[in-house]
This record gives C-alpha cells, sequence and structure tokens, in this order.
C-alpha cells in the first residue's frame, strides 16, 4: 500500500494523446507465439507430454516469433515496436539484459531446491539462508546511483556481468558438510553483482527513449524482460534434468545441481559482447541525474 502511495505522489500520469488502435493481430501472433515457445521448453523433460509434442510447440512458437518480426516493420503501430532496438542503449538493455536476466531467474527456483534436495535443509533453514541473497541486493541498490556516476554504465555492465556470472556460478562450489556460515556468505555476495547489473539496465532502458514512445518502449522491454527470467527457470530445470539423468542417480543428490548453476551463471557473461558496442558515455545523463 506504501508503494502505491509512493507511486501515485512521485510519478507523473502520462499517456499518449492518441495512442491508437490496439494491434489485435499483433498482440495473438506475438502472444500465442512466446506461450508457445516457453511452455515448449518447459516441457521438453517428457514428464508431462511426449517430447515429439514439446518440440512442436517450441518450433510452432518460434515460427510464429519470426512471422511476427516482417509484421511489426510494416506496421504502422505494432504492439511490440521493434524499431526501439536500434537505439544502442535501449538494444544493449533490453537484448544483453536477457541473456543476464536467464541466469537471474533461475536462482530463485534453483538455489532452494539445491539446499532442501540436494543438502538436504528444510524449508525454513533454506529460506533463511536464501535470505542473504536479498539483503547483499539491499546493500547493492543503495550503492548503485555512486558506482554509475563514478565508473559509467558501460564499464559497470560490462565488469559487473562477469562478476554477476561468477556470483552465481559460485553456488556450485556447496557441498554436503559444508558450514552453514559459509553457504550464507557466499549467498550473501552472490546477491551483491546480479543486483548491481538488474538495477543498472533497468535504469539505462529508457536514457535515450524520449517521453511520447516511453508507454510502448516499455511494452517491448516487459515482454522480454519476463520471457527471459522465465527462460531461467525452463533451463535450469532442464539442465538439472539432463545432469541427474547423465549422472544416473535414483534421487536427486548436490553433483546433479552443480552444472546447472555453472550453465545459467555462463549467461551473464554472454551479454558482454552486447554491451561492450556501447559508447563510452552512453547513459551518463540518467546516471548523473540529469533525467528521470
Amino acid at each position: 500500500m506504501y508503494g502505491i502511495y509512493l507511486a501515485s505522489k512521485h510519478i507523473a500520469n502520462t499517456h499518449e494523446p492518441d495512442p491508437g488502435p490496439l494491434d489485435w493481430f499483433g498482440f495473438l501472433l506475438s502472444a500465442s507465439g512466446a506461450a508457445l515457445l516457453l511452455m515448449g521448453l518447459t516441457l521438453i523433460d517428457g514428464a508431462l507430454t511426449t517430447r515429439a509434442n514439446a518440440l512442436t510447440m517450441c518450433v510452432a512458437g518460434a515460427v510464429l516469433l519470426v512471422l511476427y518480426v516482417p509484421y511489426a516493420r510494416r506496421k504502422e503501430r505494432p504492439v511490440l515496436d521493434l524499431s526501439f532496438l536500434k537505439i544502442p542503449t535501449y538494444h544493449a538493455s533490453v537484448v544483453g539484459g536477457s541473456l543476464f536476466r536467464i541466469g537471474l531467474g533461475a536462482v530463485p527456483f534453483l538455489l532452494p531446491l539445491a539446499l532442501q534436495e540436494g543438502l538436504g535443509m528444510t524449508a525454513f533453514h533454506s529460506g533463511l539462508i536464501t535470505c542473504a541473497s536479498a539483503l547483499g541486493g539491499a546493500v547493492s541498490r543503495s550503492t548503485a546511483t555512486h558506482t554509475l556516476r563514478r565508473f559509467g554504465f558501460r564499464t559497470v555492465l560490462m565488469y559487473n556481468a562477469a562478476f554477476a556470472g561468477l556470483a552465481i556460478a559460485a553456488y556450485g562450489v556447496f557441498h554436503p558438510g559444508m558450514a552453514t556460515w559459509a553457504i550464507w556468505l557466499i549467498v550473501l555476495v552472490g546477491g551483491i553483482f546480479p543486483a548491481l547489473q538488474f538495477t543498472s539496465l533497468n535504469s539505462m532502458i529508457y536514457a535515450d527513449i524520449s517521453p511520447r514512445d516511453a508507454g510502448r518502449a516499455t511494452s517491448l522491454g516487459s515482454v522480454v524482460q519476463q520471457m527471459s527470467l522465465g527462460l531461467g527457470v525452463t533451463v535450469a530445470g532442464l539442465v538439472l534434468h539432463i545432469s541427474h539423468w547423465l549422472q544416473g542417480h535414483q534421487t536427486m543428490v548436490w553433483s546433479d545441481f552443480w552444472p546447472a548453476f555453472v550453465v545459467v551463471g555462463l549467461c551473464s557473461f554472454a551479454s558482454i559482447p552486447i554491451t561492450r558496442k556501447l559508447p563510452p558515455g552512453a547513459g551518463d545523463e540518467v546516471a548523473r541525474g540529469k533525467r528521470a
């Protein structure tokens, strides 16, 4: 409730004077494609349906999303305007950020499961440890503005992507018998770098977007963000399933989990070549507080 109050007080209720009609065909094309693709990837392990059905969903979803691209280019007001991706800061935040968010989205699913199934902790004990990540994130967000002003978006996003990837992959060093305080400390530090990356990406995404276009830019950014977070859970689950199958264990053990942490951690590194293309002064006005 307090958040609603602050939003209504400090955020202006701006809107386009003439938003135009909703692009229903584009909405159905993009929404169906995204839903089928994510659903197919989620079901690819064959537990709830055959792998053939899951693969069919993936192919159908991918085809619909590919068909949406030329449609959006021809449409005057598409529901998801891909032309914003020509803007370097927006492109880096959406495309590069989506690769990082795959790893970020996997952690809330993978870490508690690993602590409980892999290390035999209770749900309460696991929850106390995972809370350390939120504490680390709070510390990181409190210093994010100073960090961005000091080093700039390009430098922070490049180097911190590596730190964030290593922080996520570091969860793979846990093992049965490891001291609880050591696990808690690693999770605490592991919350710092991903939170800084998440904050930086969300701050830079509208750096070069005009207030008039902010609404349409938000639509595309939000969809890609949610898809990448959901894809993170799917990728983590798929790698975990493959690891468990290859090692031939009857039940989940810790050695099944560490490959999943490594893979989703590496996803963060994949964003570095994209953010590296940013000009050195990208987003400086936002970092210095000159734009809302």
